[in-house]
């Protein structure tokens, strides 16, 4: 088991530094796309974890609906009969991150942000902000993602040493060939954050496409300066629960005032999947 968890650890280092990434069967990889002809997530219709429209410089194609179906944070035991791999999966997301983690030379992560305009919607499940047309761009190591949105759930799905922060951002990125990387970011209570401010002084008024405000985000004073992540395989923290997703979780939180958390945890409510088995994953530490 020890040997598997280190071929696995392996090819994800492999894979961030441009090597081959290891296949499993298509269905835990989330197939072939019938669109671009490209392995990665086949992604579900709340776009939790996928960009609503390709940014301009993401070769792939959209992300498209595959018919999911409804679901509910409350009722995450019914997320199988809308996607079975949520319950059949052996690489899911989020799951337990620990300080223990062991020291790896993971590929650098340097994000390349600009401030974006593009909209901000209450899908109903998450505060999403997709950018119009933007040239953001995540480098791993020498592979380029394409900068597709961001979005937060309250409490914070992954936990550190069993402690979950306040609430999580996500930064979605896609590959050339369709395949996913995210930048998780902890939230903890301390000063407030002004990038955060300007994003809830447009926060949308209700629910739903009609209701997306139209604002400029200012991507990168929503990370922190560190950069040493906890790096592993996992999926798409939604339904689908599609895996290949490569995880980038930032140890190190941006603060935000309680009046900010406390707003983002009343528009959002309970929105985090329940924390998932590692199973023969292991989590490298590294920056």
């Amino acid at each position: 088991m020890r040997m598997l968890a280190a071929a696995s650890a392996l090819a994800l280092v492999l894979a961030g530094c441009g090597g081959e990434p290891a296949h499993g069967n298509n269905e835990a990889r989330g197939g072939m796309s019938a669109e671009n002809g490209h392995h990665g997530p086949s992604l579900g219709p709340a776009d939790a974890h996928a960009a609503a429209h390709a940014p301009a410089n993401a070769h792939a194609a959209a992300p498209t609906a595959h018919g999911a179906g409804h679901w509910a944070y409350a009722d995450q035991s019914a997320w199988t009969t809308v996607a079975g791999v949520c319950g059949q999966g052996q690489e899911q997301s989020p799951v337990n991150l620990s300080s223990a983690a062991p020291m790896a030379e993971v590929p650098d992560l340097a994000p390349h942000y600009l401030p974006a305009a593009g909209t901000f919607v209450n899908n109903g499940h998450t505060l999403q902000f997709t950018p119009e047309n933007t040239a953001a761009t995540l480098m791993i190591g020498n592979q380029a993602y394409g900068f597709a949105q961001f979005h937060f759930h309250a409490p914070a799905e992954h936990t550190l040493d069993r402690r979950a922060y306040p609430a999580e951002l996500h930064f979605v990125h896609r590959n050339g060939q369709g395949q996913l990387a995210v930048i998780g970011v902890f939230l903890e209570e301390g000063a407030e954050n002004p990038a955060l401010g300007a994003l809830l002084a447009g926060e949308p008024t209700g629910q739903g496409n009609e209701l997306a405000t139209h604002i400029t985000a200012d991507l990168a004073a929503l990370l922190p300066p560190d950069r040493t992540y906890f790096a592993y395989a996992g999926s798409l923290t939604t339904p689908p629960c599609s895996e290949g997703v490569r995880w980038n979780v930032l140890r190190t939180p941006i603060t935000a005032s309680p009046a900010q958390i406390a707003r983002l945890r009343e528009v959002l409510g309970a929105s985090s999947r329940h924390v998932q088995p590692l199973n023969q994953r292991t989590v490298l530490l590294g920056a």
